[in-house]
């Protein structure tokens, strides 16, 4: 881990809006964000949180990550560190669908057993366990869709529109947003060449993930809709029920950030319609749907609307059965997090961050809202607990 010096985002949102020489009320008023929120943001009073980011980022014309100041840890990161395998990574999207790349011919089962372990370290937040793999897997899937017969070249672009989401996904846990848009058109575009509509669908629900961060909701919301048309194009299955359940589900986040409580809503309980057994140890699709995920959007929902009486009353009625995906605990302890710090208290804050570590260390400590919450926790105690700084400097936040 490089010793990079963290502020908080409200420091950097002021520092870029003293730069643009805009006062905080201009600039409230630009973001259609409120002034008085703007204010404690700026002080460190609130967290900032993901719309009020992307609002801001947008006023002020500048990128989500300008603010964030993600990807964490990745200068000069040690050799045995979780971002070292992302150069590696960088090289093999450069070169793509290279037609002299020197591999040897895998089979397409040999390819379906690599696919399936990144799927597998995906539910366990292995990310860079899937950064490391992903550039020899990405050449040997390369290569097999341009020597293998016509007829399984389609299965041989699913599965490299599969391996190219996981590269979607572990890129953005681990903040490198433009590799992961990079990561993300690959995918699209491999799955439109395949035959299989769910992974067609799966891959407008990853690029609905992208929008999200980038403050494009209402662009994510028509990705959700067009995945929906190619979910209906395929035969009724589990796995297309399962699908089906994690598009409205991201819908429902992505409502919320419009602040639109009631649609929402209405996602939720449509998620909630197509929950059925064993989903969670089936993954399909690595949409890791399941009863127990609709039970975290459940309080995820009322975070974003910056509601944590709401998220933590829902909290007390929900336990997460032990089967749960770590990639979905974890982030549930995240926003349980900012709920408790919303709500006001702030011992229970970090418990839940502790929490959140211990399910799934490498979500928690390249997060954005964790690191938020932490500075909002230093800021607002009297004095820094030895937990919170240890927590603190295991995010490699330093003052």
């Amino acid at each position: 881990m490089s010793h990079e010096r963290h502020v908080s985002i409200g420091v950097r949102i002021a520092e870029v809006r003293k730069l643009r020489g805009l006062t905080q009320l201009v600039l409230a008023r630009r973001a259609n964000v409120s002034y008085s929120l703007l204010r404690k943001v700026e002080s460190g009073e609130r967290p900032a949180s993901h719309s009020l980011v992307s609002a801001v980022a947008r006023a002020m014309s500048v990128g989500v990550v300008d603010l964030t100041d993600q990807p964490y840890g990745s200068r000069n990161a040690e050799p045995k560190s979780e971002q070292a395998g992302v150069p590696a990574l960088r090289q093999a999207l450069v070169e793509g669908d290279d037609p002299e790349l020197d591999t040897r011919p895998l089979s397409l089962q040999e390819l379906t057993t690599a696919v399936a372990e990144l799927k597998a370290w995906d539910r366990r937040t292995k990310h860079a366990e899937v950064v490391r793999a992903l550039p020899n897997v990405l050449r040997h899937l390369h290569h097999a869709r341009n020597e293998l017969p016509t007829a399984e070249r389609p299965r041989a672009n699913e599965l490299l529109s599969a391996a190219y989401a996981n590269a979607v996904v572990s890129l953005y846990r681990l903040g490198h947003l433009d590799l992961a848009h990079l990561a993300d058109e690959r995918a699209r575009t491999a799955a439109e060449r395949g035959d299989d509509p769910l992974r067609i669908a799966t891959s407008e629900w990853n690029h609905a993930l992208i929008q999200l961060f980038d403050g494009s909701y209402r662009g994510g919301l028509r990705s959700i809709s067009r995945a929906n048309t190619h979910v209906d194009l395929a035969p009724k299955s589990a796995a297309a029920m399962s699908v089906r359940g994690a598009l409205h589900l991201r819908a429902a986040i992505l409502a919320a950030r419009t602040g639109d409580t009631d649609r929402a809503d209405d996602y939720l309980d449509a998620a909630d319609s197509c929950v059925a057994p064993r989903q969670e140890q089936a993954n399909h699709y690595s949409t890791k749907f399941s009863a127990a995920n609709v039970d975290i959007h459940r309080v995820a929902i009322p975070v974003e609307l910056s509601d944590g009486t709401t998220a933590v009353s829902r909290a007390a009625s929900i336990q997460l059965p032990a089967t749960t995906a770590p990639s979905r605990s974890g982030h549930y302890f995240i926003d349980l997090s900012r709920a408790w710090l919303l709500h006001g208290d702030r011992t229970k804050a970090l418990e839940s961050l502790h929490r959140a570590r211990k399910i799934a260390p490498q979500l928690t400590r390249y997060h954005p809202q964790v690191h938020e919450t932490v500075h909002a926790l230093a800021i607002s105690d009297v004095r820094s607990t030895d937990t919170l700084a240890g927590f603190a400097a295991w995010c490699g936040i330093r003052s």
